[in-house]
């Protein structure tokens, strides 16, 4: 079992890091890997993917959460 694997949700942003989700706690988690949509920005937005820094995750998959 890979321990660096993640599922990560919050708001999509767009950072000077490049685009981030910021969780409900205040964690800014950068993506690394994929281009996210500009209509899923400012939206809750789940992503699963490889911890590869402090603060990265390579994505693997990512989508909105549900209203």
């Amino acid at each position: 079992m890979n321990t660096n694997r993640k599922r990560i949700s919050g708001r999509l942003e767009h950072l000077p890091r490049g685009a981030a989700i910021v969780t409900d706690a205040g964690d800014h988690w950068v993506l690394e890997g994929c281009e996210p949509s500009n209509d899923d920005f400012g939206f809750e937005v789940t992503a699963e993917g490889i911890v590869v820094g402090f603060d990265r995750l390579r994505v693997e998959w990512l989508g909105q959460v549900p209203a």
